[in-house]
């Protein structure tokens, strides 16, 4: 028989499930305005709030609602305009921010801390706010407002747990905003620059001339070493013509090899400017809508600038990984993860494709073909950092690369 502990168990997991699904739906929001209306919509509903608000850190002792739901003042269509900037001071919000902990009134109109409220504002008979915090930095807080019956403990504890992925998904926003202004910017000096013309022109003809070696040239090659496979095996031959014929597959492995590496290294973009945040969000939209796949882009940590090689080297292992994806993997999505820490830089891409045979996975650097995958392990070599390419724990391939930075 089901008891009260039992009950209480299956509501707080059902409750986590709905926290991390919301959570997940958060974070893969890129725009500042939607995150916060998106958040403000589950605070209410989670919390069973009436309305509620978010405010944003403008300066030490200011706070900008930069958004509000739920809240309609009852006789000025400009409060909004008019009270948007309000004072940082010890009250029964404010102190979210000066004390930086979460705060809960059930009773404001006779809490200690009431100060009064601007004329127009609805009544406030209770209150719950919680601090937006990124590691140890305050940016700002969420406060919801009149819950029948008050709020509890577990309010608000929920409250604040959510509004740590709530401050990640913000901030992450904003350097989805600072990269796209830098994006911009690049365009920009781009369209201006004619020496930055002719290098686009130059890149589209080194990968047009990249396209007629693969689907002309190594085609071509290849029906070669299977027209001589089949005359060696099925057509009775001396033993010269035979010597002359493996000489001839040889020649075509040969052939092949260097083609394979001349169509990767004209297909590698040439120096690349920007951060590698923006010329990756770049490559993975454009294959997402080329190719109809369903990409993302999660990016964590602060970005920092790096060697030259060892950006490029990372750029062109997201590159050969998506172009390998698009050919072999029957995949429908991708998910691209670039993390920034102390010590290095990692990226991994990973497809809901096929994957690969153990035996490719165990031998491709010794292999005659995968040229792709083994020019990927040698750049990154060269720039001192690693590659790992793996199945992925349900399907698909996971190709993992990490790149050392400082001392480290």
């Amino acid at each position: 028989m089901e008891t009260m502990t039992d009950r209480l168990a299956i509501s707080a997991t059902r409750q986590l499930d709905s926290l991390y699904s919301i959570s997940i739906e958060i974070a893969r929001l890129h725009e500042l305005p939607l995150v916060m209306d998106r958040a403000l919509s589950h605070c209410l509903e989670l919390t069973g709030s009436a309305f509620g608000f978010v405010g944003l850190l403008n300066g030490s002792d200011q706070m900008d609602v930069a958004a509000i739901k739920g809240f309609k003042p009852s006789d000025d269509s400009r409060f909004y305009e008019r009270f948007r900037l309000i004072p940082v001071r010890p009250s029964v919000f404010g102190i979210v921010i000066t004390e930086r902990r979460s705060n809960v009134s059930n009773d404001v109109p006779n809490d200690p801390l009431h100060v009064g409220q601007p004329r127009g504002h609805p009544p406030v008979r209770t209150f719950l706010g919680v601090p937006l915090q990124v590691g140890e930095r305050v940016i700002g807080m969420i406060g919801v407002a009149n819950k029948e019956g008050g709020y509890e403990v577990a309010d608000e504890r929920l409250l604040s747990t959510f509004a740590n992925q709530v401050a990640v998904a913000m901030d992450n926003a904003r350097l989805y905003e600072r990269q796209r202004e830098m994006i911009a910017e690049l365009e920009k000096l781009h369209r201006e620059l004619s020496h930055a013309e002719r290098e686009q022109v130059r890149q589209q003809e080194r990968e047009r001339i990249a396209a007629e070696l693969h689907d002309h040239i190594e085609q071509a090659i290849f029906t070669i070493g299977l027209t001589v496979n089949s005359l060696l095996q099925h057509h009775q031959v001396g033993p010269r013509a035979a010597e002359q014929l493996g000489e001839v597959r040889q020649l075509a492995a040969g052939t092949a090899e260097a083609v394979r590496e001349a169509i990767f290294v004209l297909s590698l973009p040439g120096p690349q400017r920007g951060s590698l945040g923006s010329a990756l969000r770049k490559l993975v939209r454009e294959t997402g809508r080329t190719h109809h796949l369903e990409t993302d882009l999660v990016v964590s940590g602060q970005e920092v600038a790096m060697p030259l090689d060892a950006r490029n080297a990372l750029y062109n292992v997201a590159k050969e990984a998506m172009a390998n994806v698009v050919r072999h993997a029957s995949a429908r999505m991708v998910l691209v993860s670039l993390r920034f820490s102390g010590d290095g830089v990692d990226l991994v891409i990973q497809d809901d494709g096929v994957g690969a045979s153990e035996l490719i996975l165990r031998h491709y650097l010794e292999s005659s073909t995968h040229y792709g995958i083994k020019s990927m392990h040698k750049q990154l070599s060269a720039a001192g950092g690693s590659l790992e390419v793996s199945n992925g724990e349900e399907s698909g391939l996971a190709v993992r690369a990490r790149v050392p930075l400082g001392g480290a």
